[in-house]
């Protein structure tokens, strides 16, 4: 794909079809049914899964996987723009097939799972069919894997797990848990005896695995491997959720620039305001500053390399952005909604507490 600030006229249509169906049928279901898309109770399901088909149908179902490995392979800079329209609309994400922690255990197991692994995991996880979680951060030793504990010991025809881990989103839900180990990258069924999650968090889940044993065809790739997959696994997904919290971003700008058009304050519209204009200026070039960033990173990654991109100057810089962006409008969105203007107020309080 060149990188000339425009997109191939065949990939602009998928990304007008895309942003027309969250739009129309997404967005709608998120309102009048929260949630539908991610429960598995018939009703909801009865609701999701027309949508779901619709998207299988345009080719654009788990979207994230290489060609090689059943997807297709769109690249990271066109995952990237798919994504900034996703990351828009609460359900969109598993509408699409797409949903973390999904993504990135599937492109573990589209890679280095055995023949009897992916029809044991993968098929059903890319048929919504079981849900899973990625256990890695841990209490002290961080996200740096060097510094973990949890260990898988081999006894006869098994693994013997014991460590603990933080942060295991979608934990306490997940039919399956991949465990990352100091000699490996193990597959956990979440109801196997020793696997004890703390009731709080209620999402990013603080689990302790006390003596958990599995088969040991339940250890994902080469022994002493886990950080290779992981890598594997985390790549891609730093473009994706920057990309969504670029959606997210742009959403509470957007609902903040409606506001200063209908609330008045000293006999006009705060949008004539110069201290708002100026601070919505502000929050625009660094929404865009931190848009082109990540675009730049994925078009490095298509046109060279994962590695080569993470030498790069703007790769750091890129993640802090990310990490900061989402604080800067949220003062100003909040002062401009005053005390009114509801659905205002809670949407952009999702960005508080982490929703997307």
């Amino acid at each position: 794909m060149a990188w000339d600030f425009s997109t191939e006229p065949e990939f602009q249509r998928q990304l007008d079809w895309v942003e027309e169906f969250c739009r129309t049928e997404v967005e709608p279901l998120d309102l009048v049914f929260p949630g539908a898309a991610y429960s598995r109770a018939p009703k909801a399901r009865a609701l999701a899964d027309p949508l779901k088909q619709q998207v299988k149908d345009r080719g654009l179902w788990a979207l994230f996987l290489d060609r090689e490995l059943g997807g297709p392979g769109f690249g990271q800079l066109k995952l990237a723009l798919l994504n900034e329209i996703l990351g828009r609309y609460r359900s969109a994400p598993v509408v699409f097939g797409t949903a973390a922690p999904d993504t990135g255990n599937m492109e573990m197991l589209a890679a280095y799972g055995t023949d009897e692994q992916k029809r044991r995991w993968l098929y059903p996880l890319l048929n919504q069919e079981i849900f899973s979680a990625y256990s890695m951060t841990e209490p002290q030793g961080g996200s740096d894997p060097s510094l973990f504990k949890t260990h898988a010991t081999r006894d006869g025809d098994e693994w013997v797990i014991s460590g603990e881990k933080w942060f295991t989103s979608a934990g306490a839900r997940a039919d399956i848990i991949f465990v990352m180990c100091t000699n490996g990258m193990f597959v956990v069924s979440r109801e196997s005896p020793g696997v004890e999650i703390a009731e709080y968090p209620a999402l990013h889940n603080h689990i302790r695995y006390n003596e958990v044993r599995v088969p040991l065809d339940h250890l994902l790739g080469p022994e002493d491997g886990a950080k290779v997959l992981a890598q594997r696994r985390l790549g891609g997904g730093r473009i994706h959720h920057a990309m969504r919290t670029v959606a997210q971003v742009k959403l509470a700008f957007d609902i903040m620039c409606e506001r200063v058009l209908s609330r008045e304050s000293h006999g006009k519209v705060i949008a004539e305001h110069q201290m708002v204009q100026e601070a919505i200026a502000d929050s625009y070039a660094e929404i865009n500053m931190l848009r082109l960033l990540v675009l730049w990173t994925a078009w490095t990654i298509d046109n060279s390399s994962t590695k080569q991109a993470r030498t790069q100057p703007q790769g750091d810089r890129r993640s802090q952005r990310a990490q900061e962006l989402p604080a800067a409008p949220r003062p100003l969105a909040h002062r401009v909604h005053s005390g009114e203007a509801r659905r205002g107020q809670e949407e952009v309080r999702r960005f508080d507490s982490g929703g997307s």
